[in-house]
């Protein structure tokens, strides 16, 4: 596991940059769960197994690869996370922030990132997109701290409001029933119980998910401009009857995925446009 906040590897780093064939950086896009299609948008420039760099953090749970995709956006480069790790996998701080470490290291100017996620409220049935707005980070643990070290102080949401806003009208656009909402940042593996999922609700959450907020605070900290989006796939523990199964999470975000990422490389398209 690598280090925080100590360097990326320089290995690692120069792999990445030498894929991207001498074009700059403009933003990064990290994929939640049934979002792979998206790589099929964008001419592709390399794809880079996460074993294959070193100091990489590779993950354990179904649905994500652990791939580095270098995509041509136009006359610029664009990094796309095919998955993600987990506190909950035996990870720190460190290998949960690596993706978007790098893609700041490499000169990103910002970063979208996607996760699915169970209604907390249930008016946000499966398939409903939630603009992420702010969070609640519940996903406080020991591996949480270890490895960290004091840093410049967020003031206010870690969400970049234009983006945001942008993000919006633009998945709105694209006919997405879309919302804005405040996640929370769960620990996981285990669902939240119902009496957890209506502590959060009491407490002013929309959805819940197991990542993204870490990953969106430090991406401000590094100084990117951060929007977040969550598909809705599942009703949290006591909002719908039978049990939570990580396979029906998958599959729902594989059937409504391929409509999101149409939506998601508009938004794509018009920031690296711009």
């Amino acid at each position: 596991m690598s280090a925080f906040p100590g360097e990326l590897p320089a290995a690692c780093l120069e792999k990445v940059r030498d894929a991207c064939a001498g074009r700059v950086v403009a933003g990064a896009l990290v994929l939640g769960s049934g979002l792979g299609r998206l790589l099929e948008v964008w001419p592709l420039l390399e794809s880079l197994a996460g074993a294959t760099l070193p100091g990489y953090p590779t993950s354990t749970v179904p649905g994500h690869a652990s791939r580095v995709a270098v995509v041509r956006w136009g006359e610029r480069a664009g990094l796309v996370f095919q998955g993600r790790v987990h506190f909950y996998e035996g990870y720190g701080r460190g290998d949960v922030t690596f993706a978007v470490r790098l893609a700041a290291a490499l000169g990103a100017d910002w970063v979208l990132l996607t996760n699915a996620a169970g209604a907390i409220d249930a008016r946000l049935t499966p398939g409903t997109v939630m603009v992420v707005e702010d969070h609640l980070r519940l996903n406080l643990g020991g591996r949480i701290a270890r490895g960290a070290a004091p840093g410049p102080t967020l003031r206010g949401a870690p969400y970049h409001p234009q983006r945001t806003e942008q993000l919006f009208r633009i998945l709105a656009r694209e006919g997405l029933r879309v919302v804005r909402g405040v996640l929370a940042g769960c620990l996981g593996p285990s669902y939240e119980t119902a009496a957890e999922v209506e502590m959060a609700r009491r407490l002013g959450t929309q959805a819940a998910c197991m990542s993204t907020v870490i990953e969106a605070e430090e991406a401000s900290r590094q100084g990117m401009e951060v929007a977040a989006v969550s598909l809705v796939t599942n009703l949290a523990t006591g909002l719908a009857g039978g049990r939570l199964d990580h396979a029906e999470v998958v599959a729902m975000a594989a059937e409504v995925g391929p409509r999101l990422a149409q939506g998601l490389a508009a938004v794509v398209g018009e920031w690296t446009a711009n």
